[in-house]
């Protein structure tokens, strides 16, 4: 297909989804009002919600909406519910959907863009028939359950356990900043099946947990932004039939790193709503401290406006390169993406000062902390900064691999 056949068809599409989320939700503003005050920069991992609940639901019920449209999965298998369409046909849905209000999705993102791909990768015939179209249609939500107390970037540390009994498994342990576990139906379970902590990430297991079970005990966990978006999550004597197995019993890291890739990844989709147009808030803020005609600041602007447009590109350019550098794609693009918003950040930080963390009322001003003290987050997510040198480092540059600690008992 030649790029004028691929512009076309992406020109078609967007004229669809034009004309479908046109029928249901109003259009934004063409311009950034001086209404601030709220937390209107970043999206609902970020917000602090007044009924969490209810913003789900409107999330799921659009979600349905686009699902049944076909809409939701665009780049999945027709047989499991996706559009089967291209980079160029998500890259033309984001531009238009950000026209308008619609509700947002955040909340089903890690069901979708983590759990799913995994699902997708390594499930059964029997798991992708029947989580795949519930994920991406919003009657099931996801969440994640790989990092613990005492295992965080060392994740082959983990140790909750999963015992084998006659007709499934038992587990026990604890999990933690485990992203909307509150609200979930289904959790990605990382778990130890070996129970020799020397075998590291040889010895664990994938399952799909029903976080309704009998011993699941789930609570939120209050942050310095304010919201308890993130969870810790007690598993004791939980049940899990041999059909929760996600993958092969010992290969649970081959199913996990999946799941991680994607994360990492959709650090450059501009669907993830993580932050909500930051870099057009920035401009808008320059502007009102009359600090848009400095020729330092206008060079910081011109810098972070080329970083999102490289960080909208990386992964499709780092995918089609091929090679070393393709395999440790996401890890590249999660720490351009992080690091982009850092500058950006910093660049407001640095035109506004203390009236950053003083909400004196006036406009643009005080909404920027929710921006800063989630990026912190964003830097953890999916694998810390320094976990992400680590693996271009040794897959990427062959370097040697950094000493791990010893194995604890």
């Amino acid at each position: 297909m030649t790029s004028t056949d691929e512009a076309q068809r992406a020109d078609a599409f967007a004229a669809r989804v034009e004309a479908f989320l046109a029928e249901r939700y109003p259009p934004r503003p063409r311009t950034l009002e001086h209404g601030w005050g709220d937390d209107s920069l970043v999206g609902a991992a970020f917000r602090e919600s007044h009924d969490e609940v209810e913003d789900l639901r409107r999330a799921r019920a659009h979600q349905r909406e686009l699902f049944d449209a076909g809409l939701a999965w665009l780049g999945g298998p027709r047989e499991y519910g996706g559009a089967g369409l291209g980079p160029a046909e998500r890259r033309a849905f984001a531009q238009v959907a950000s026209r308008y209000e619609v509700p947002d999705v955040n909340g089903l993102l890690v069901g979708q863009e983590i759990l799913a791909p995994a699902v997708l990768a390594h499930g059964t015939d029997e798991q992708r028939a029947r989580l795949l179209p519930a994920l991406w249609s919003g009657d099931l939500v996801g969440c994640q359950l790989f990092s613990e107390p005492g295992a965080g970037s060392d994740l082959a540390s983990l140790r909750t356990r999963a015992e084998k009994v006659d007709d499934g498994w038992v587990v026990n342990g604890q999990k933690v900043w485990s992203s909307g576990a509150h609200l979930s139906q289904v959790g990605e379970l990382l778990a130890r099946t070996d129970p020799d902590p020397e075998s590291r990430s040889r010895g664990l297991t994938m399952f799909v947990l029903d976080m309704a079970a009998p011993g699941v005990v789930v609570r939120p966990l209050r942050q310095m932004t304010g919201t308890a978006h993130f969870c810790e999550v007690f598993l004791d004597d939980v049940f899990l039939p041999d059909s929760a197995v996600l993958g092969e019993v010992g290969a649970g890291w081959a199913v996990a790193n999946v799941s991680l890739s994607s994360e990492r990844d959709n650090f450059g989709d501009e669907s993830a709503d993580l932050f909500v147009r930051l870099f057009d808030r920035l401009v808008l803020l320059a502007h009102e401290v009359g600090a848009d005609t400095d020729a330092t600041v206008r060079d910081r602007l011109a810098d972070a406006y080329i970083r999102e447009a490289i960080t909208e590109l990386l992964p499709q350019s780092l995918a089609a390169g091929g090679g070393p550098v393709a395999g440790v794609g996401p890890s590249l693009v999660k720490l351009f993406a992080t690091d982009a918003n850092r500058r950006l950040a910093q660049t407001a930080l640095d035109l506004i000062g203390p009236s950053l963390v003083t909400d004196t009322g006036a406009w643009g001003t005080f909404a920027w902390s929710r921006v800063l003290l989630g990026l912190h987050a964003t830097r953890i997510a999916g694998g810390t900064d320094e976990i992400q040198r680590n693996i271009i480092a040794e897959r990427a540059l062959g370097l040697p691999r950094e000493p791990r600690p010893a194995a604890r008992g």
